[in-house]
């Protein structure tokens, strides 16, 4: 194969007696709903269906030996699907828990020993000693597995049922270009993809945002794609939640506008905030067809602006500001919202992001780094997030903005989380509290969930006294009161290291408590990203 081969290693002791190997060694199914063993009350709130993605396991056995892949984000997709029923009358909860593997054939090709790194993954390391000519070779393999192969298709990053513009009764997976796996709602079986290009012609970049942004209200989908060429292009859309038709806001391009590696971006009331930072991919973007991977095609440029295009989402005005301000890198963005100005003509946009001097945290998030076994450095040890508020002053709601702007710093919280998460009901609204992943530096990966205060710039862990518990992205489910913005529940998968078995948790949102799981007897993955659906529409 064109990739290095994995090799036996003698056992290791768990980085700082935290076993984590499990999470990311999770390869089983179950292709069958099956009950869950629970701990406490789920309270009925939370009644809906929780769905689950992201890489499950990274090691195919071979004829030859063993096969792996390297980055955590190329790990073998797998969808979880938590059921969660309520029975008012005993005031009893039941759990059903069912999974999938997304790339059954991928899998197979690599178990019968073909080479499937000639296709673009993220960061798979390159055979050291592939030829010259046998890169040059690479360069006319197919970039991707093939669109009318679901079950080729490693797709897994962000899931969404019921996604505008794609299968209705279906849920919907997305990643970093332009393709979207589609799936059956309750079996999670593949059934279909698609390129964005389908939604609009003019739509026909291979790169786009994982992280799609919806209107709170309508729900209507908005997202970004990239093209390569002389210059990039990006193109800014919008794809209506109730009619399905797909419209381009702006096209954003010129001699100035580089390409870059944007995993999510802003939404505020009347806006789109896209912050190219600059993680630019080379040669305009042809890096990828030679490097076969994202990573090695990427170069952050400490010494460049982050570029902010603020784009009309409401009266079709296309790009109306830009701004500036010093380099960061950020994989996730957390909202934006907007306020009036005394003159009542325009507005200042405040955006919160999650983000990192640079693009250290990328590189480094291979599997030799975050296994508590791994060979490596843990990802911690050379970059933390910091959340940083910005102010994008005086917009105009009216006409466009000329000139580039300084962007002006509100807020910056040292403690800080990743994979952030709120009140949906906050969204475009200014709010208070941040929820996500917490890394002390007691795993060599995560250690707990945090809950930040904006205000205070104080936070609150569940696992505070640290025990080998890996948590994965928090889910925030309202408790239907609004009484407060934090009055809801968390919902997080969670390896238990010391068992080797996972749980789903659910966290009192404001006091940070554990209320309730659901066990597993066995480990699976927890993920990247998710969401908890109270209703099938």
């Amino acid at each position: 194969m064109g990739s290095i081969p994995a090799t036996s290693t003698p056992t290791r002791t768990p980085y700082k007696n935290w076993p984590n190997d499990a999470a990311f060694e999770a390869p089983t199914t179950s292709a069958t709903p099956t009950p869950l063993h629970i701990i406490g009350t789920f309270p009925p709130c939370v009644s809906g269906t929780l769905y689950r993605t992201g890489p499950a396991h990274y090691k195919v056995t071979t004829p030859s030996g063993t096969y792996a892949r390297h980055h955590w984000f190329d790990g073998f997709t797998m969808i979880h699907r938590f059921e969660i029923t309520h029975d008012n009358d005993s005031n009893s909860t039941k759990v059903l828990y069912t999974s999938r593997s997304q790339c059954d054939e991928l899998l197979e090709e690599a178990r019968k020993g073909k080479n499937i790194d000639t296709y673009v993954t993220f960061g798979q390391k390159r055979d050291p000693c592939m030829s010259y000519f046998e890169k040059v070779k690479c360069l006319f393999k197919p970039a991707d597995p093939g669109h009318d192969r679901p079950r080729m298709q490693s797709v897994g990053v962000t899931v969404r049922p019921n996604m505008p513009g794609f299968s209705k009764g279906k849920v919907t997976a997305l990643t970093d270009n332009d393709v979207a796996q589609v799936m059956d709602m309750d079996t999670l079986e593949p059934v279909g993809v698609t390129r964005q290009s389908g939604l609009h012609p003019d739509l026909k970049g291979p790169l786009s945002c994982a992280h799609a942004a919806y209107d709170p209200d309508t729900g209507d989908l908005y997202n970004f794609n990239l093209d390569f060429g002389r210059t990039g292009t990006y193109r800014v859309f919008a794809t209506s939640a109730a009619t399905g038709k797909t419209s381009i806001l702006a096209t954003i391009t010129g001699w100035n506008v580089k390409p870059a590696y944007i995993h999510s971006f802003f939404l505020s009331g009347d806006f789109v905030i896209l912050c190219v930072w600059p993680l630019y991919f080379q040669g305009r973007g042809t890096a990828i067809l030679w490097e076969r991977n994202i990573i090695d095609a990427l170069k952050f440029n400490r010494a460049a602006k982050c570029q902010w295009y603020v784009v009309d989402r409401r009266g079709g005005r296309g790009v109306v500001a830009t701004f500036e301000s010093p380099s960061f890198f950020a994989f996730h963005t957390i909202n934006a919202f907007q306020e009036k100005r005394e003159d009542g003509e325009n507005v200042d946009i405040f955006c919160d992001v999650a983000q990192f001097k640079d693009d250290y945290v990328m590189r480094n998030l291979y599997y030799e780094n975050v296994l508590s076994t791994g060979s490596g450095v843990a990802p911690h040890d050379g970059a933390r997030p910091t959340i940083v508020r910005y102010k994008l002053a005086n917009v105009p709601k009216t006409g466009t903005k000329k000139g580039v702007s300084p962007v002006e710093v509100i807020t910056t919280i040292e403690q800080a989380v990743e994979l952030p998460t709120m009140n949906p009901h906050y969204t475009t609204k200014k709010q208070c509290y941040v929820y996500g992943i917490a890394d002390r530096g007691y795993s060599s990966f995560v250690d707990g969930l945090g809950k930040v205060d904006m205000e205070t710039g104080s936070a609150t862990y569940w696992g505070m006294e640290p025990k080998p518990h890996t948590p994965g992205e928090a889910v925030f489910v309202p408790d239907g009161t609004d009484e407060s913005e934090d009055a809801g529940y968390l919902l997080s998968v969670v390896l238990d290291g010391e068992k080797g078995t996972s749980y789903l948790v659910c966290l009192d949102a404001r006091t940070m408590k554990e209320v309730a799981r659901a066990e597993l007897d066995r480990a699976i993955s927890p993920g990247l990203h998710g969401v908890h659906m109270k209703n099938r529409l």
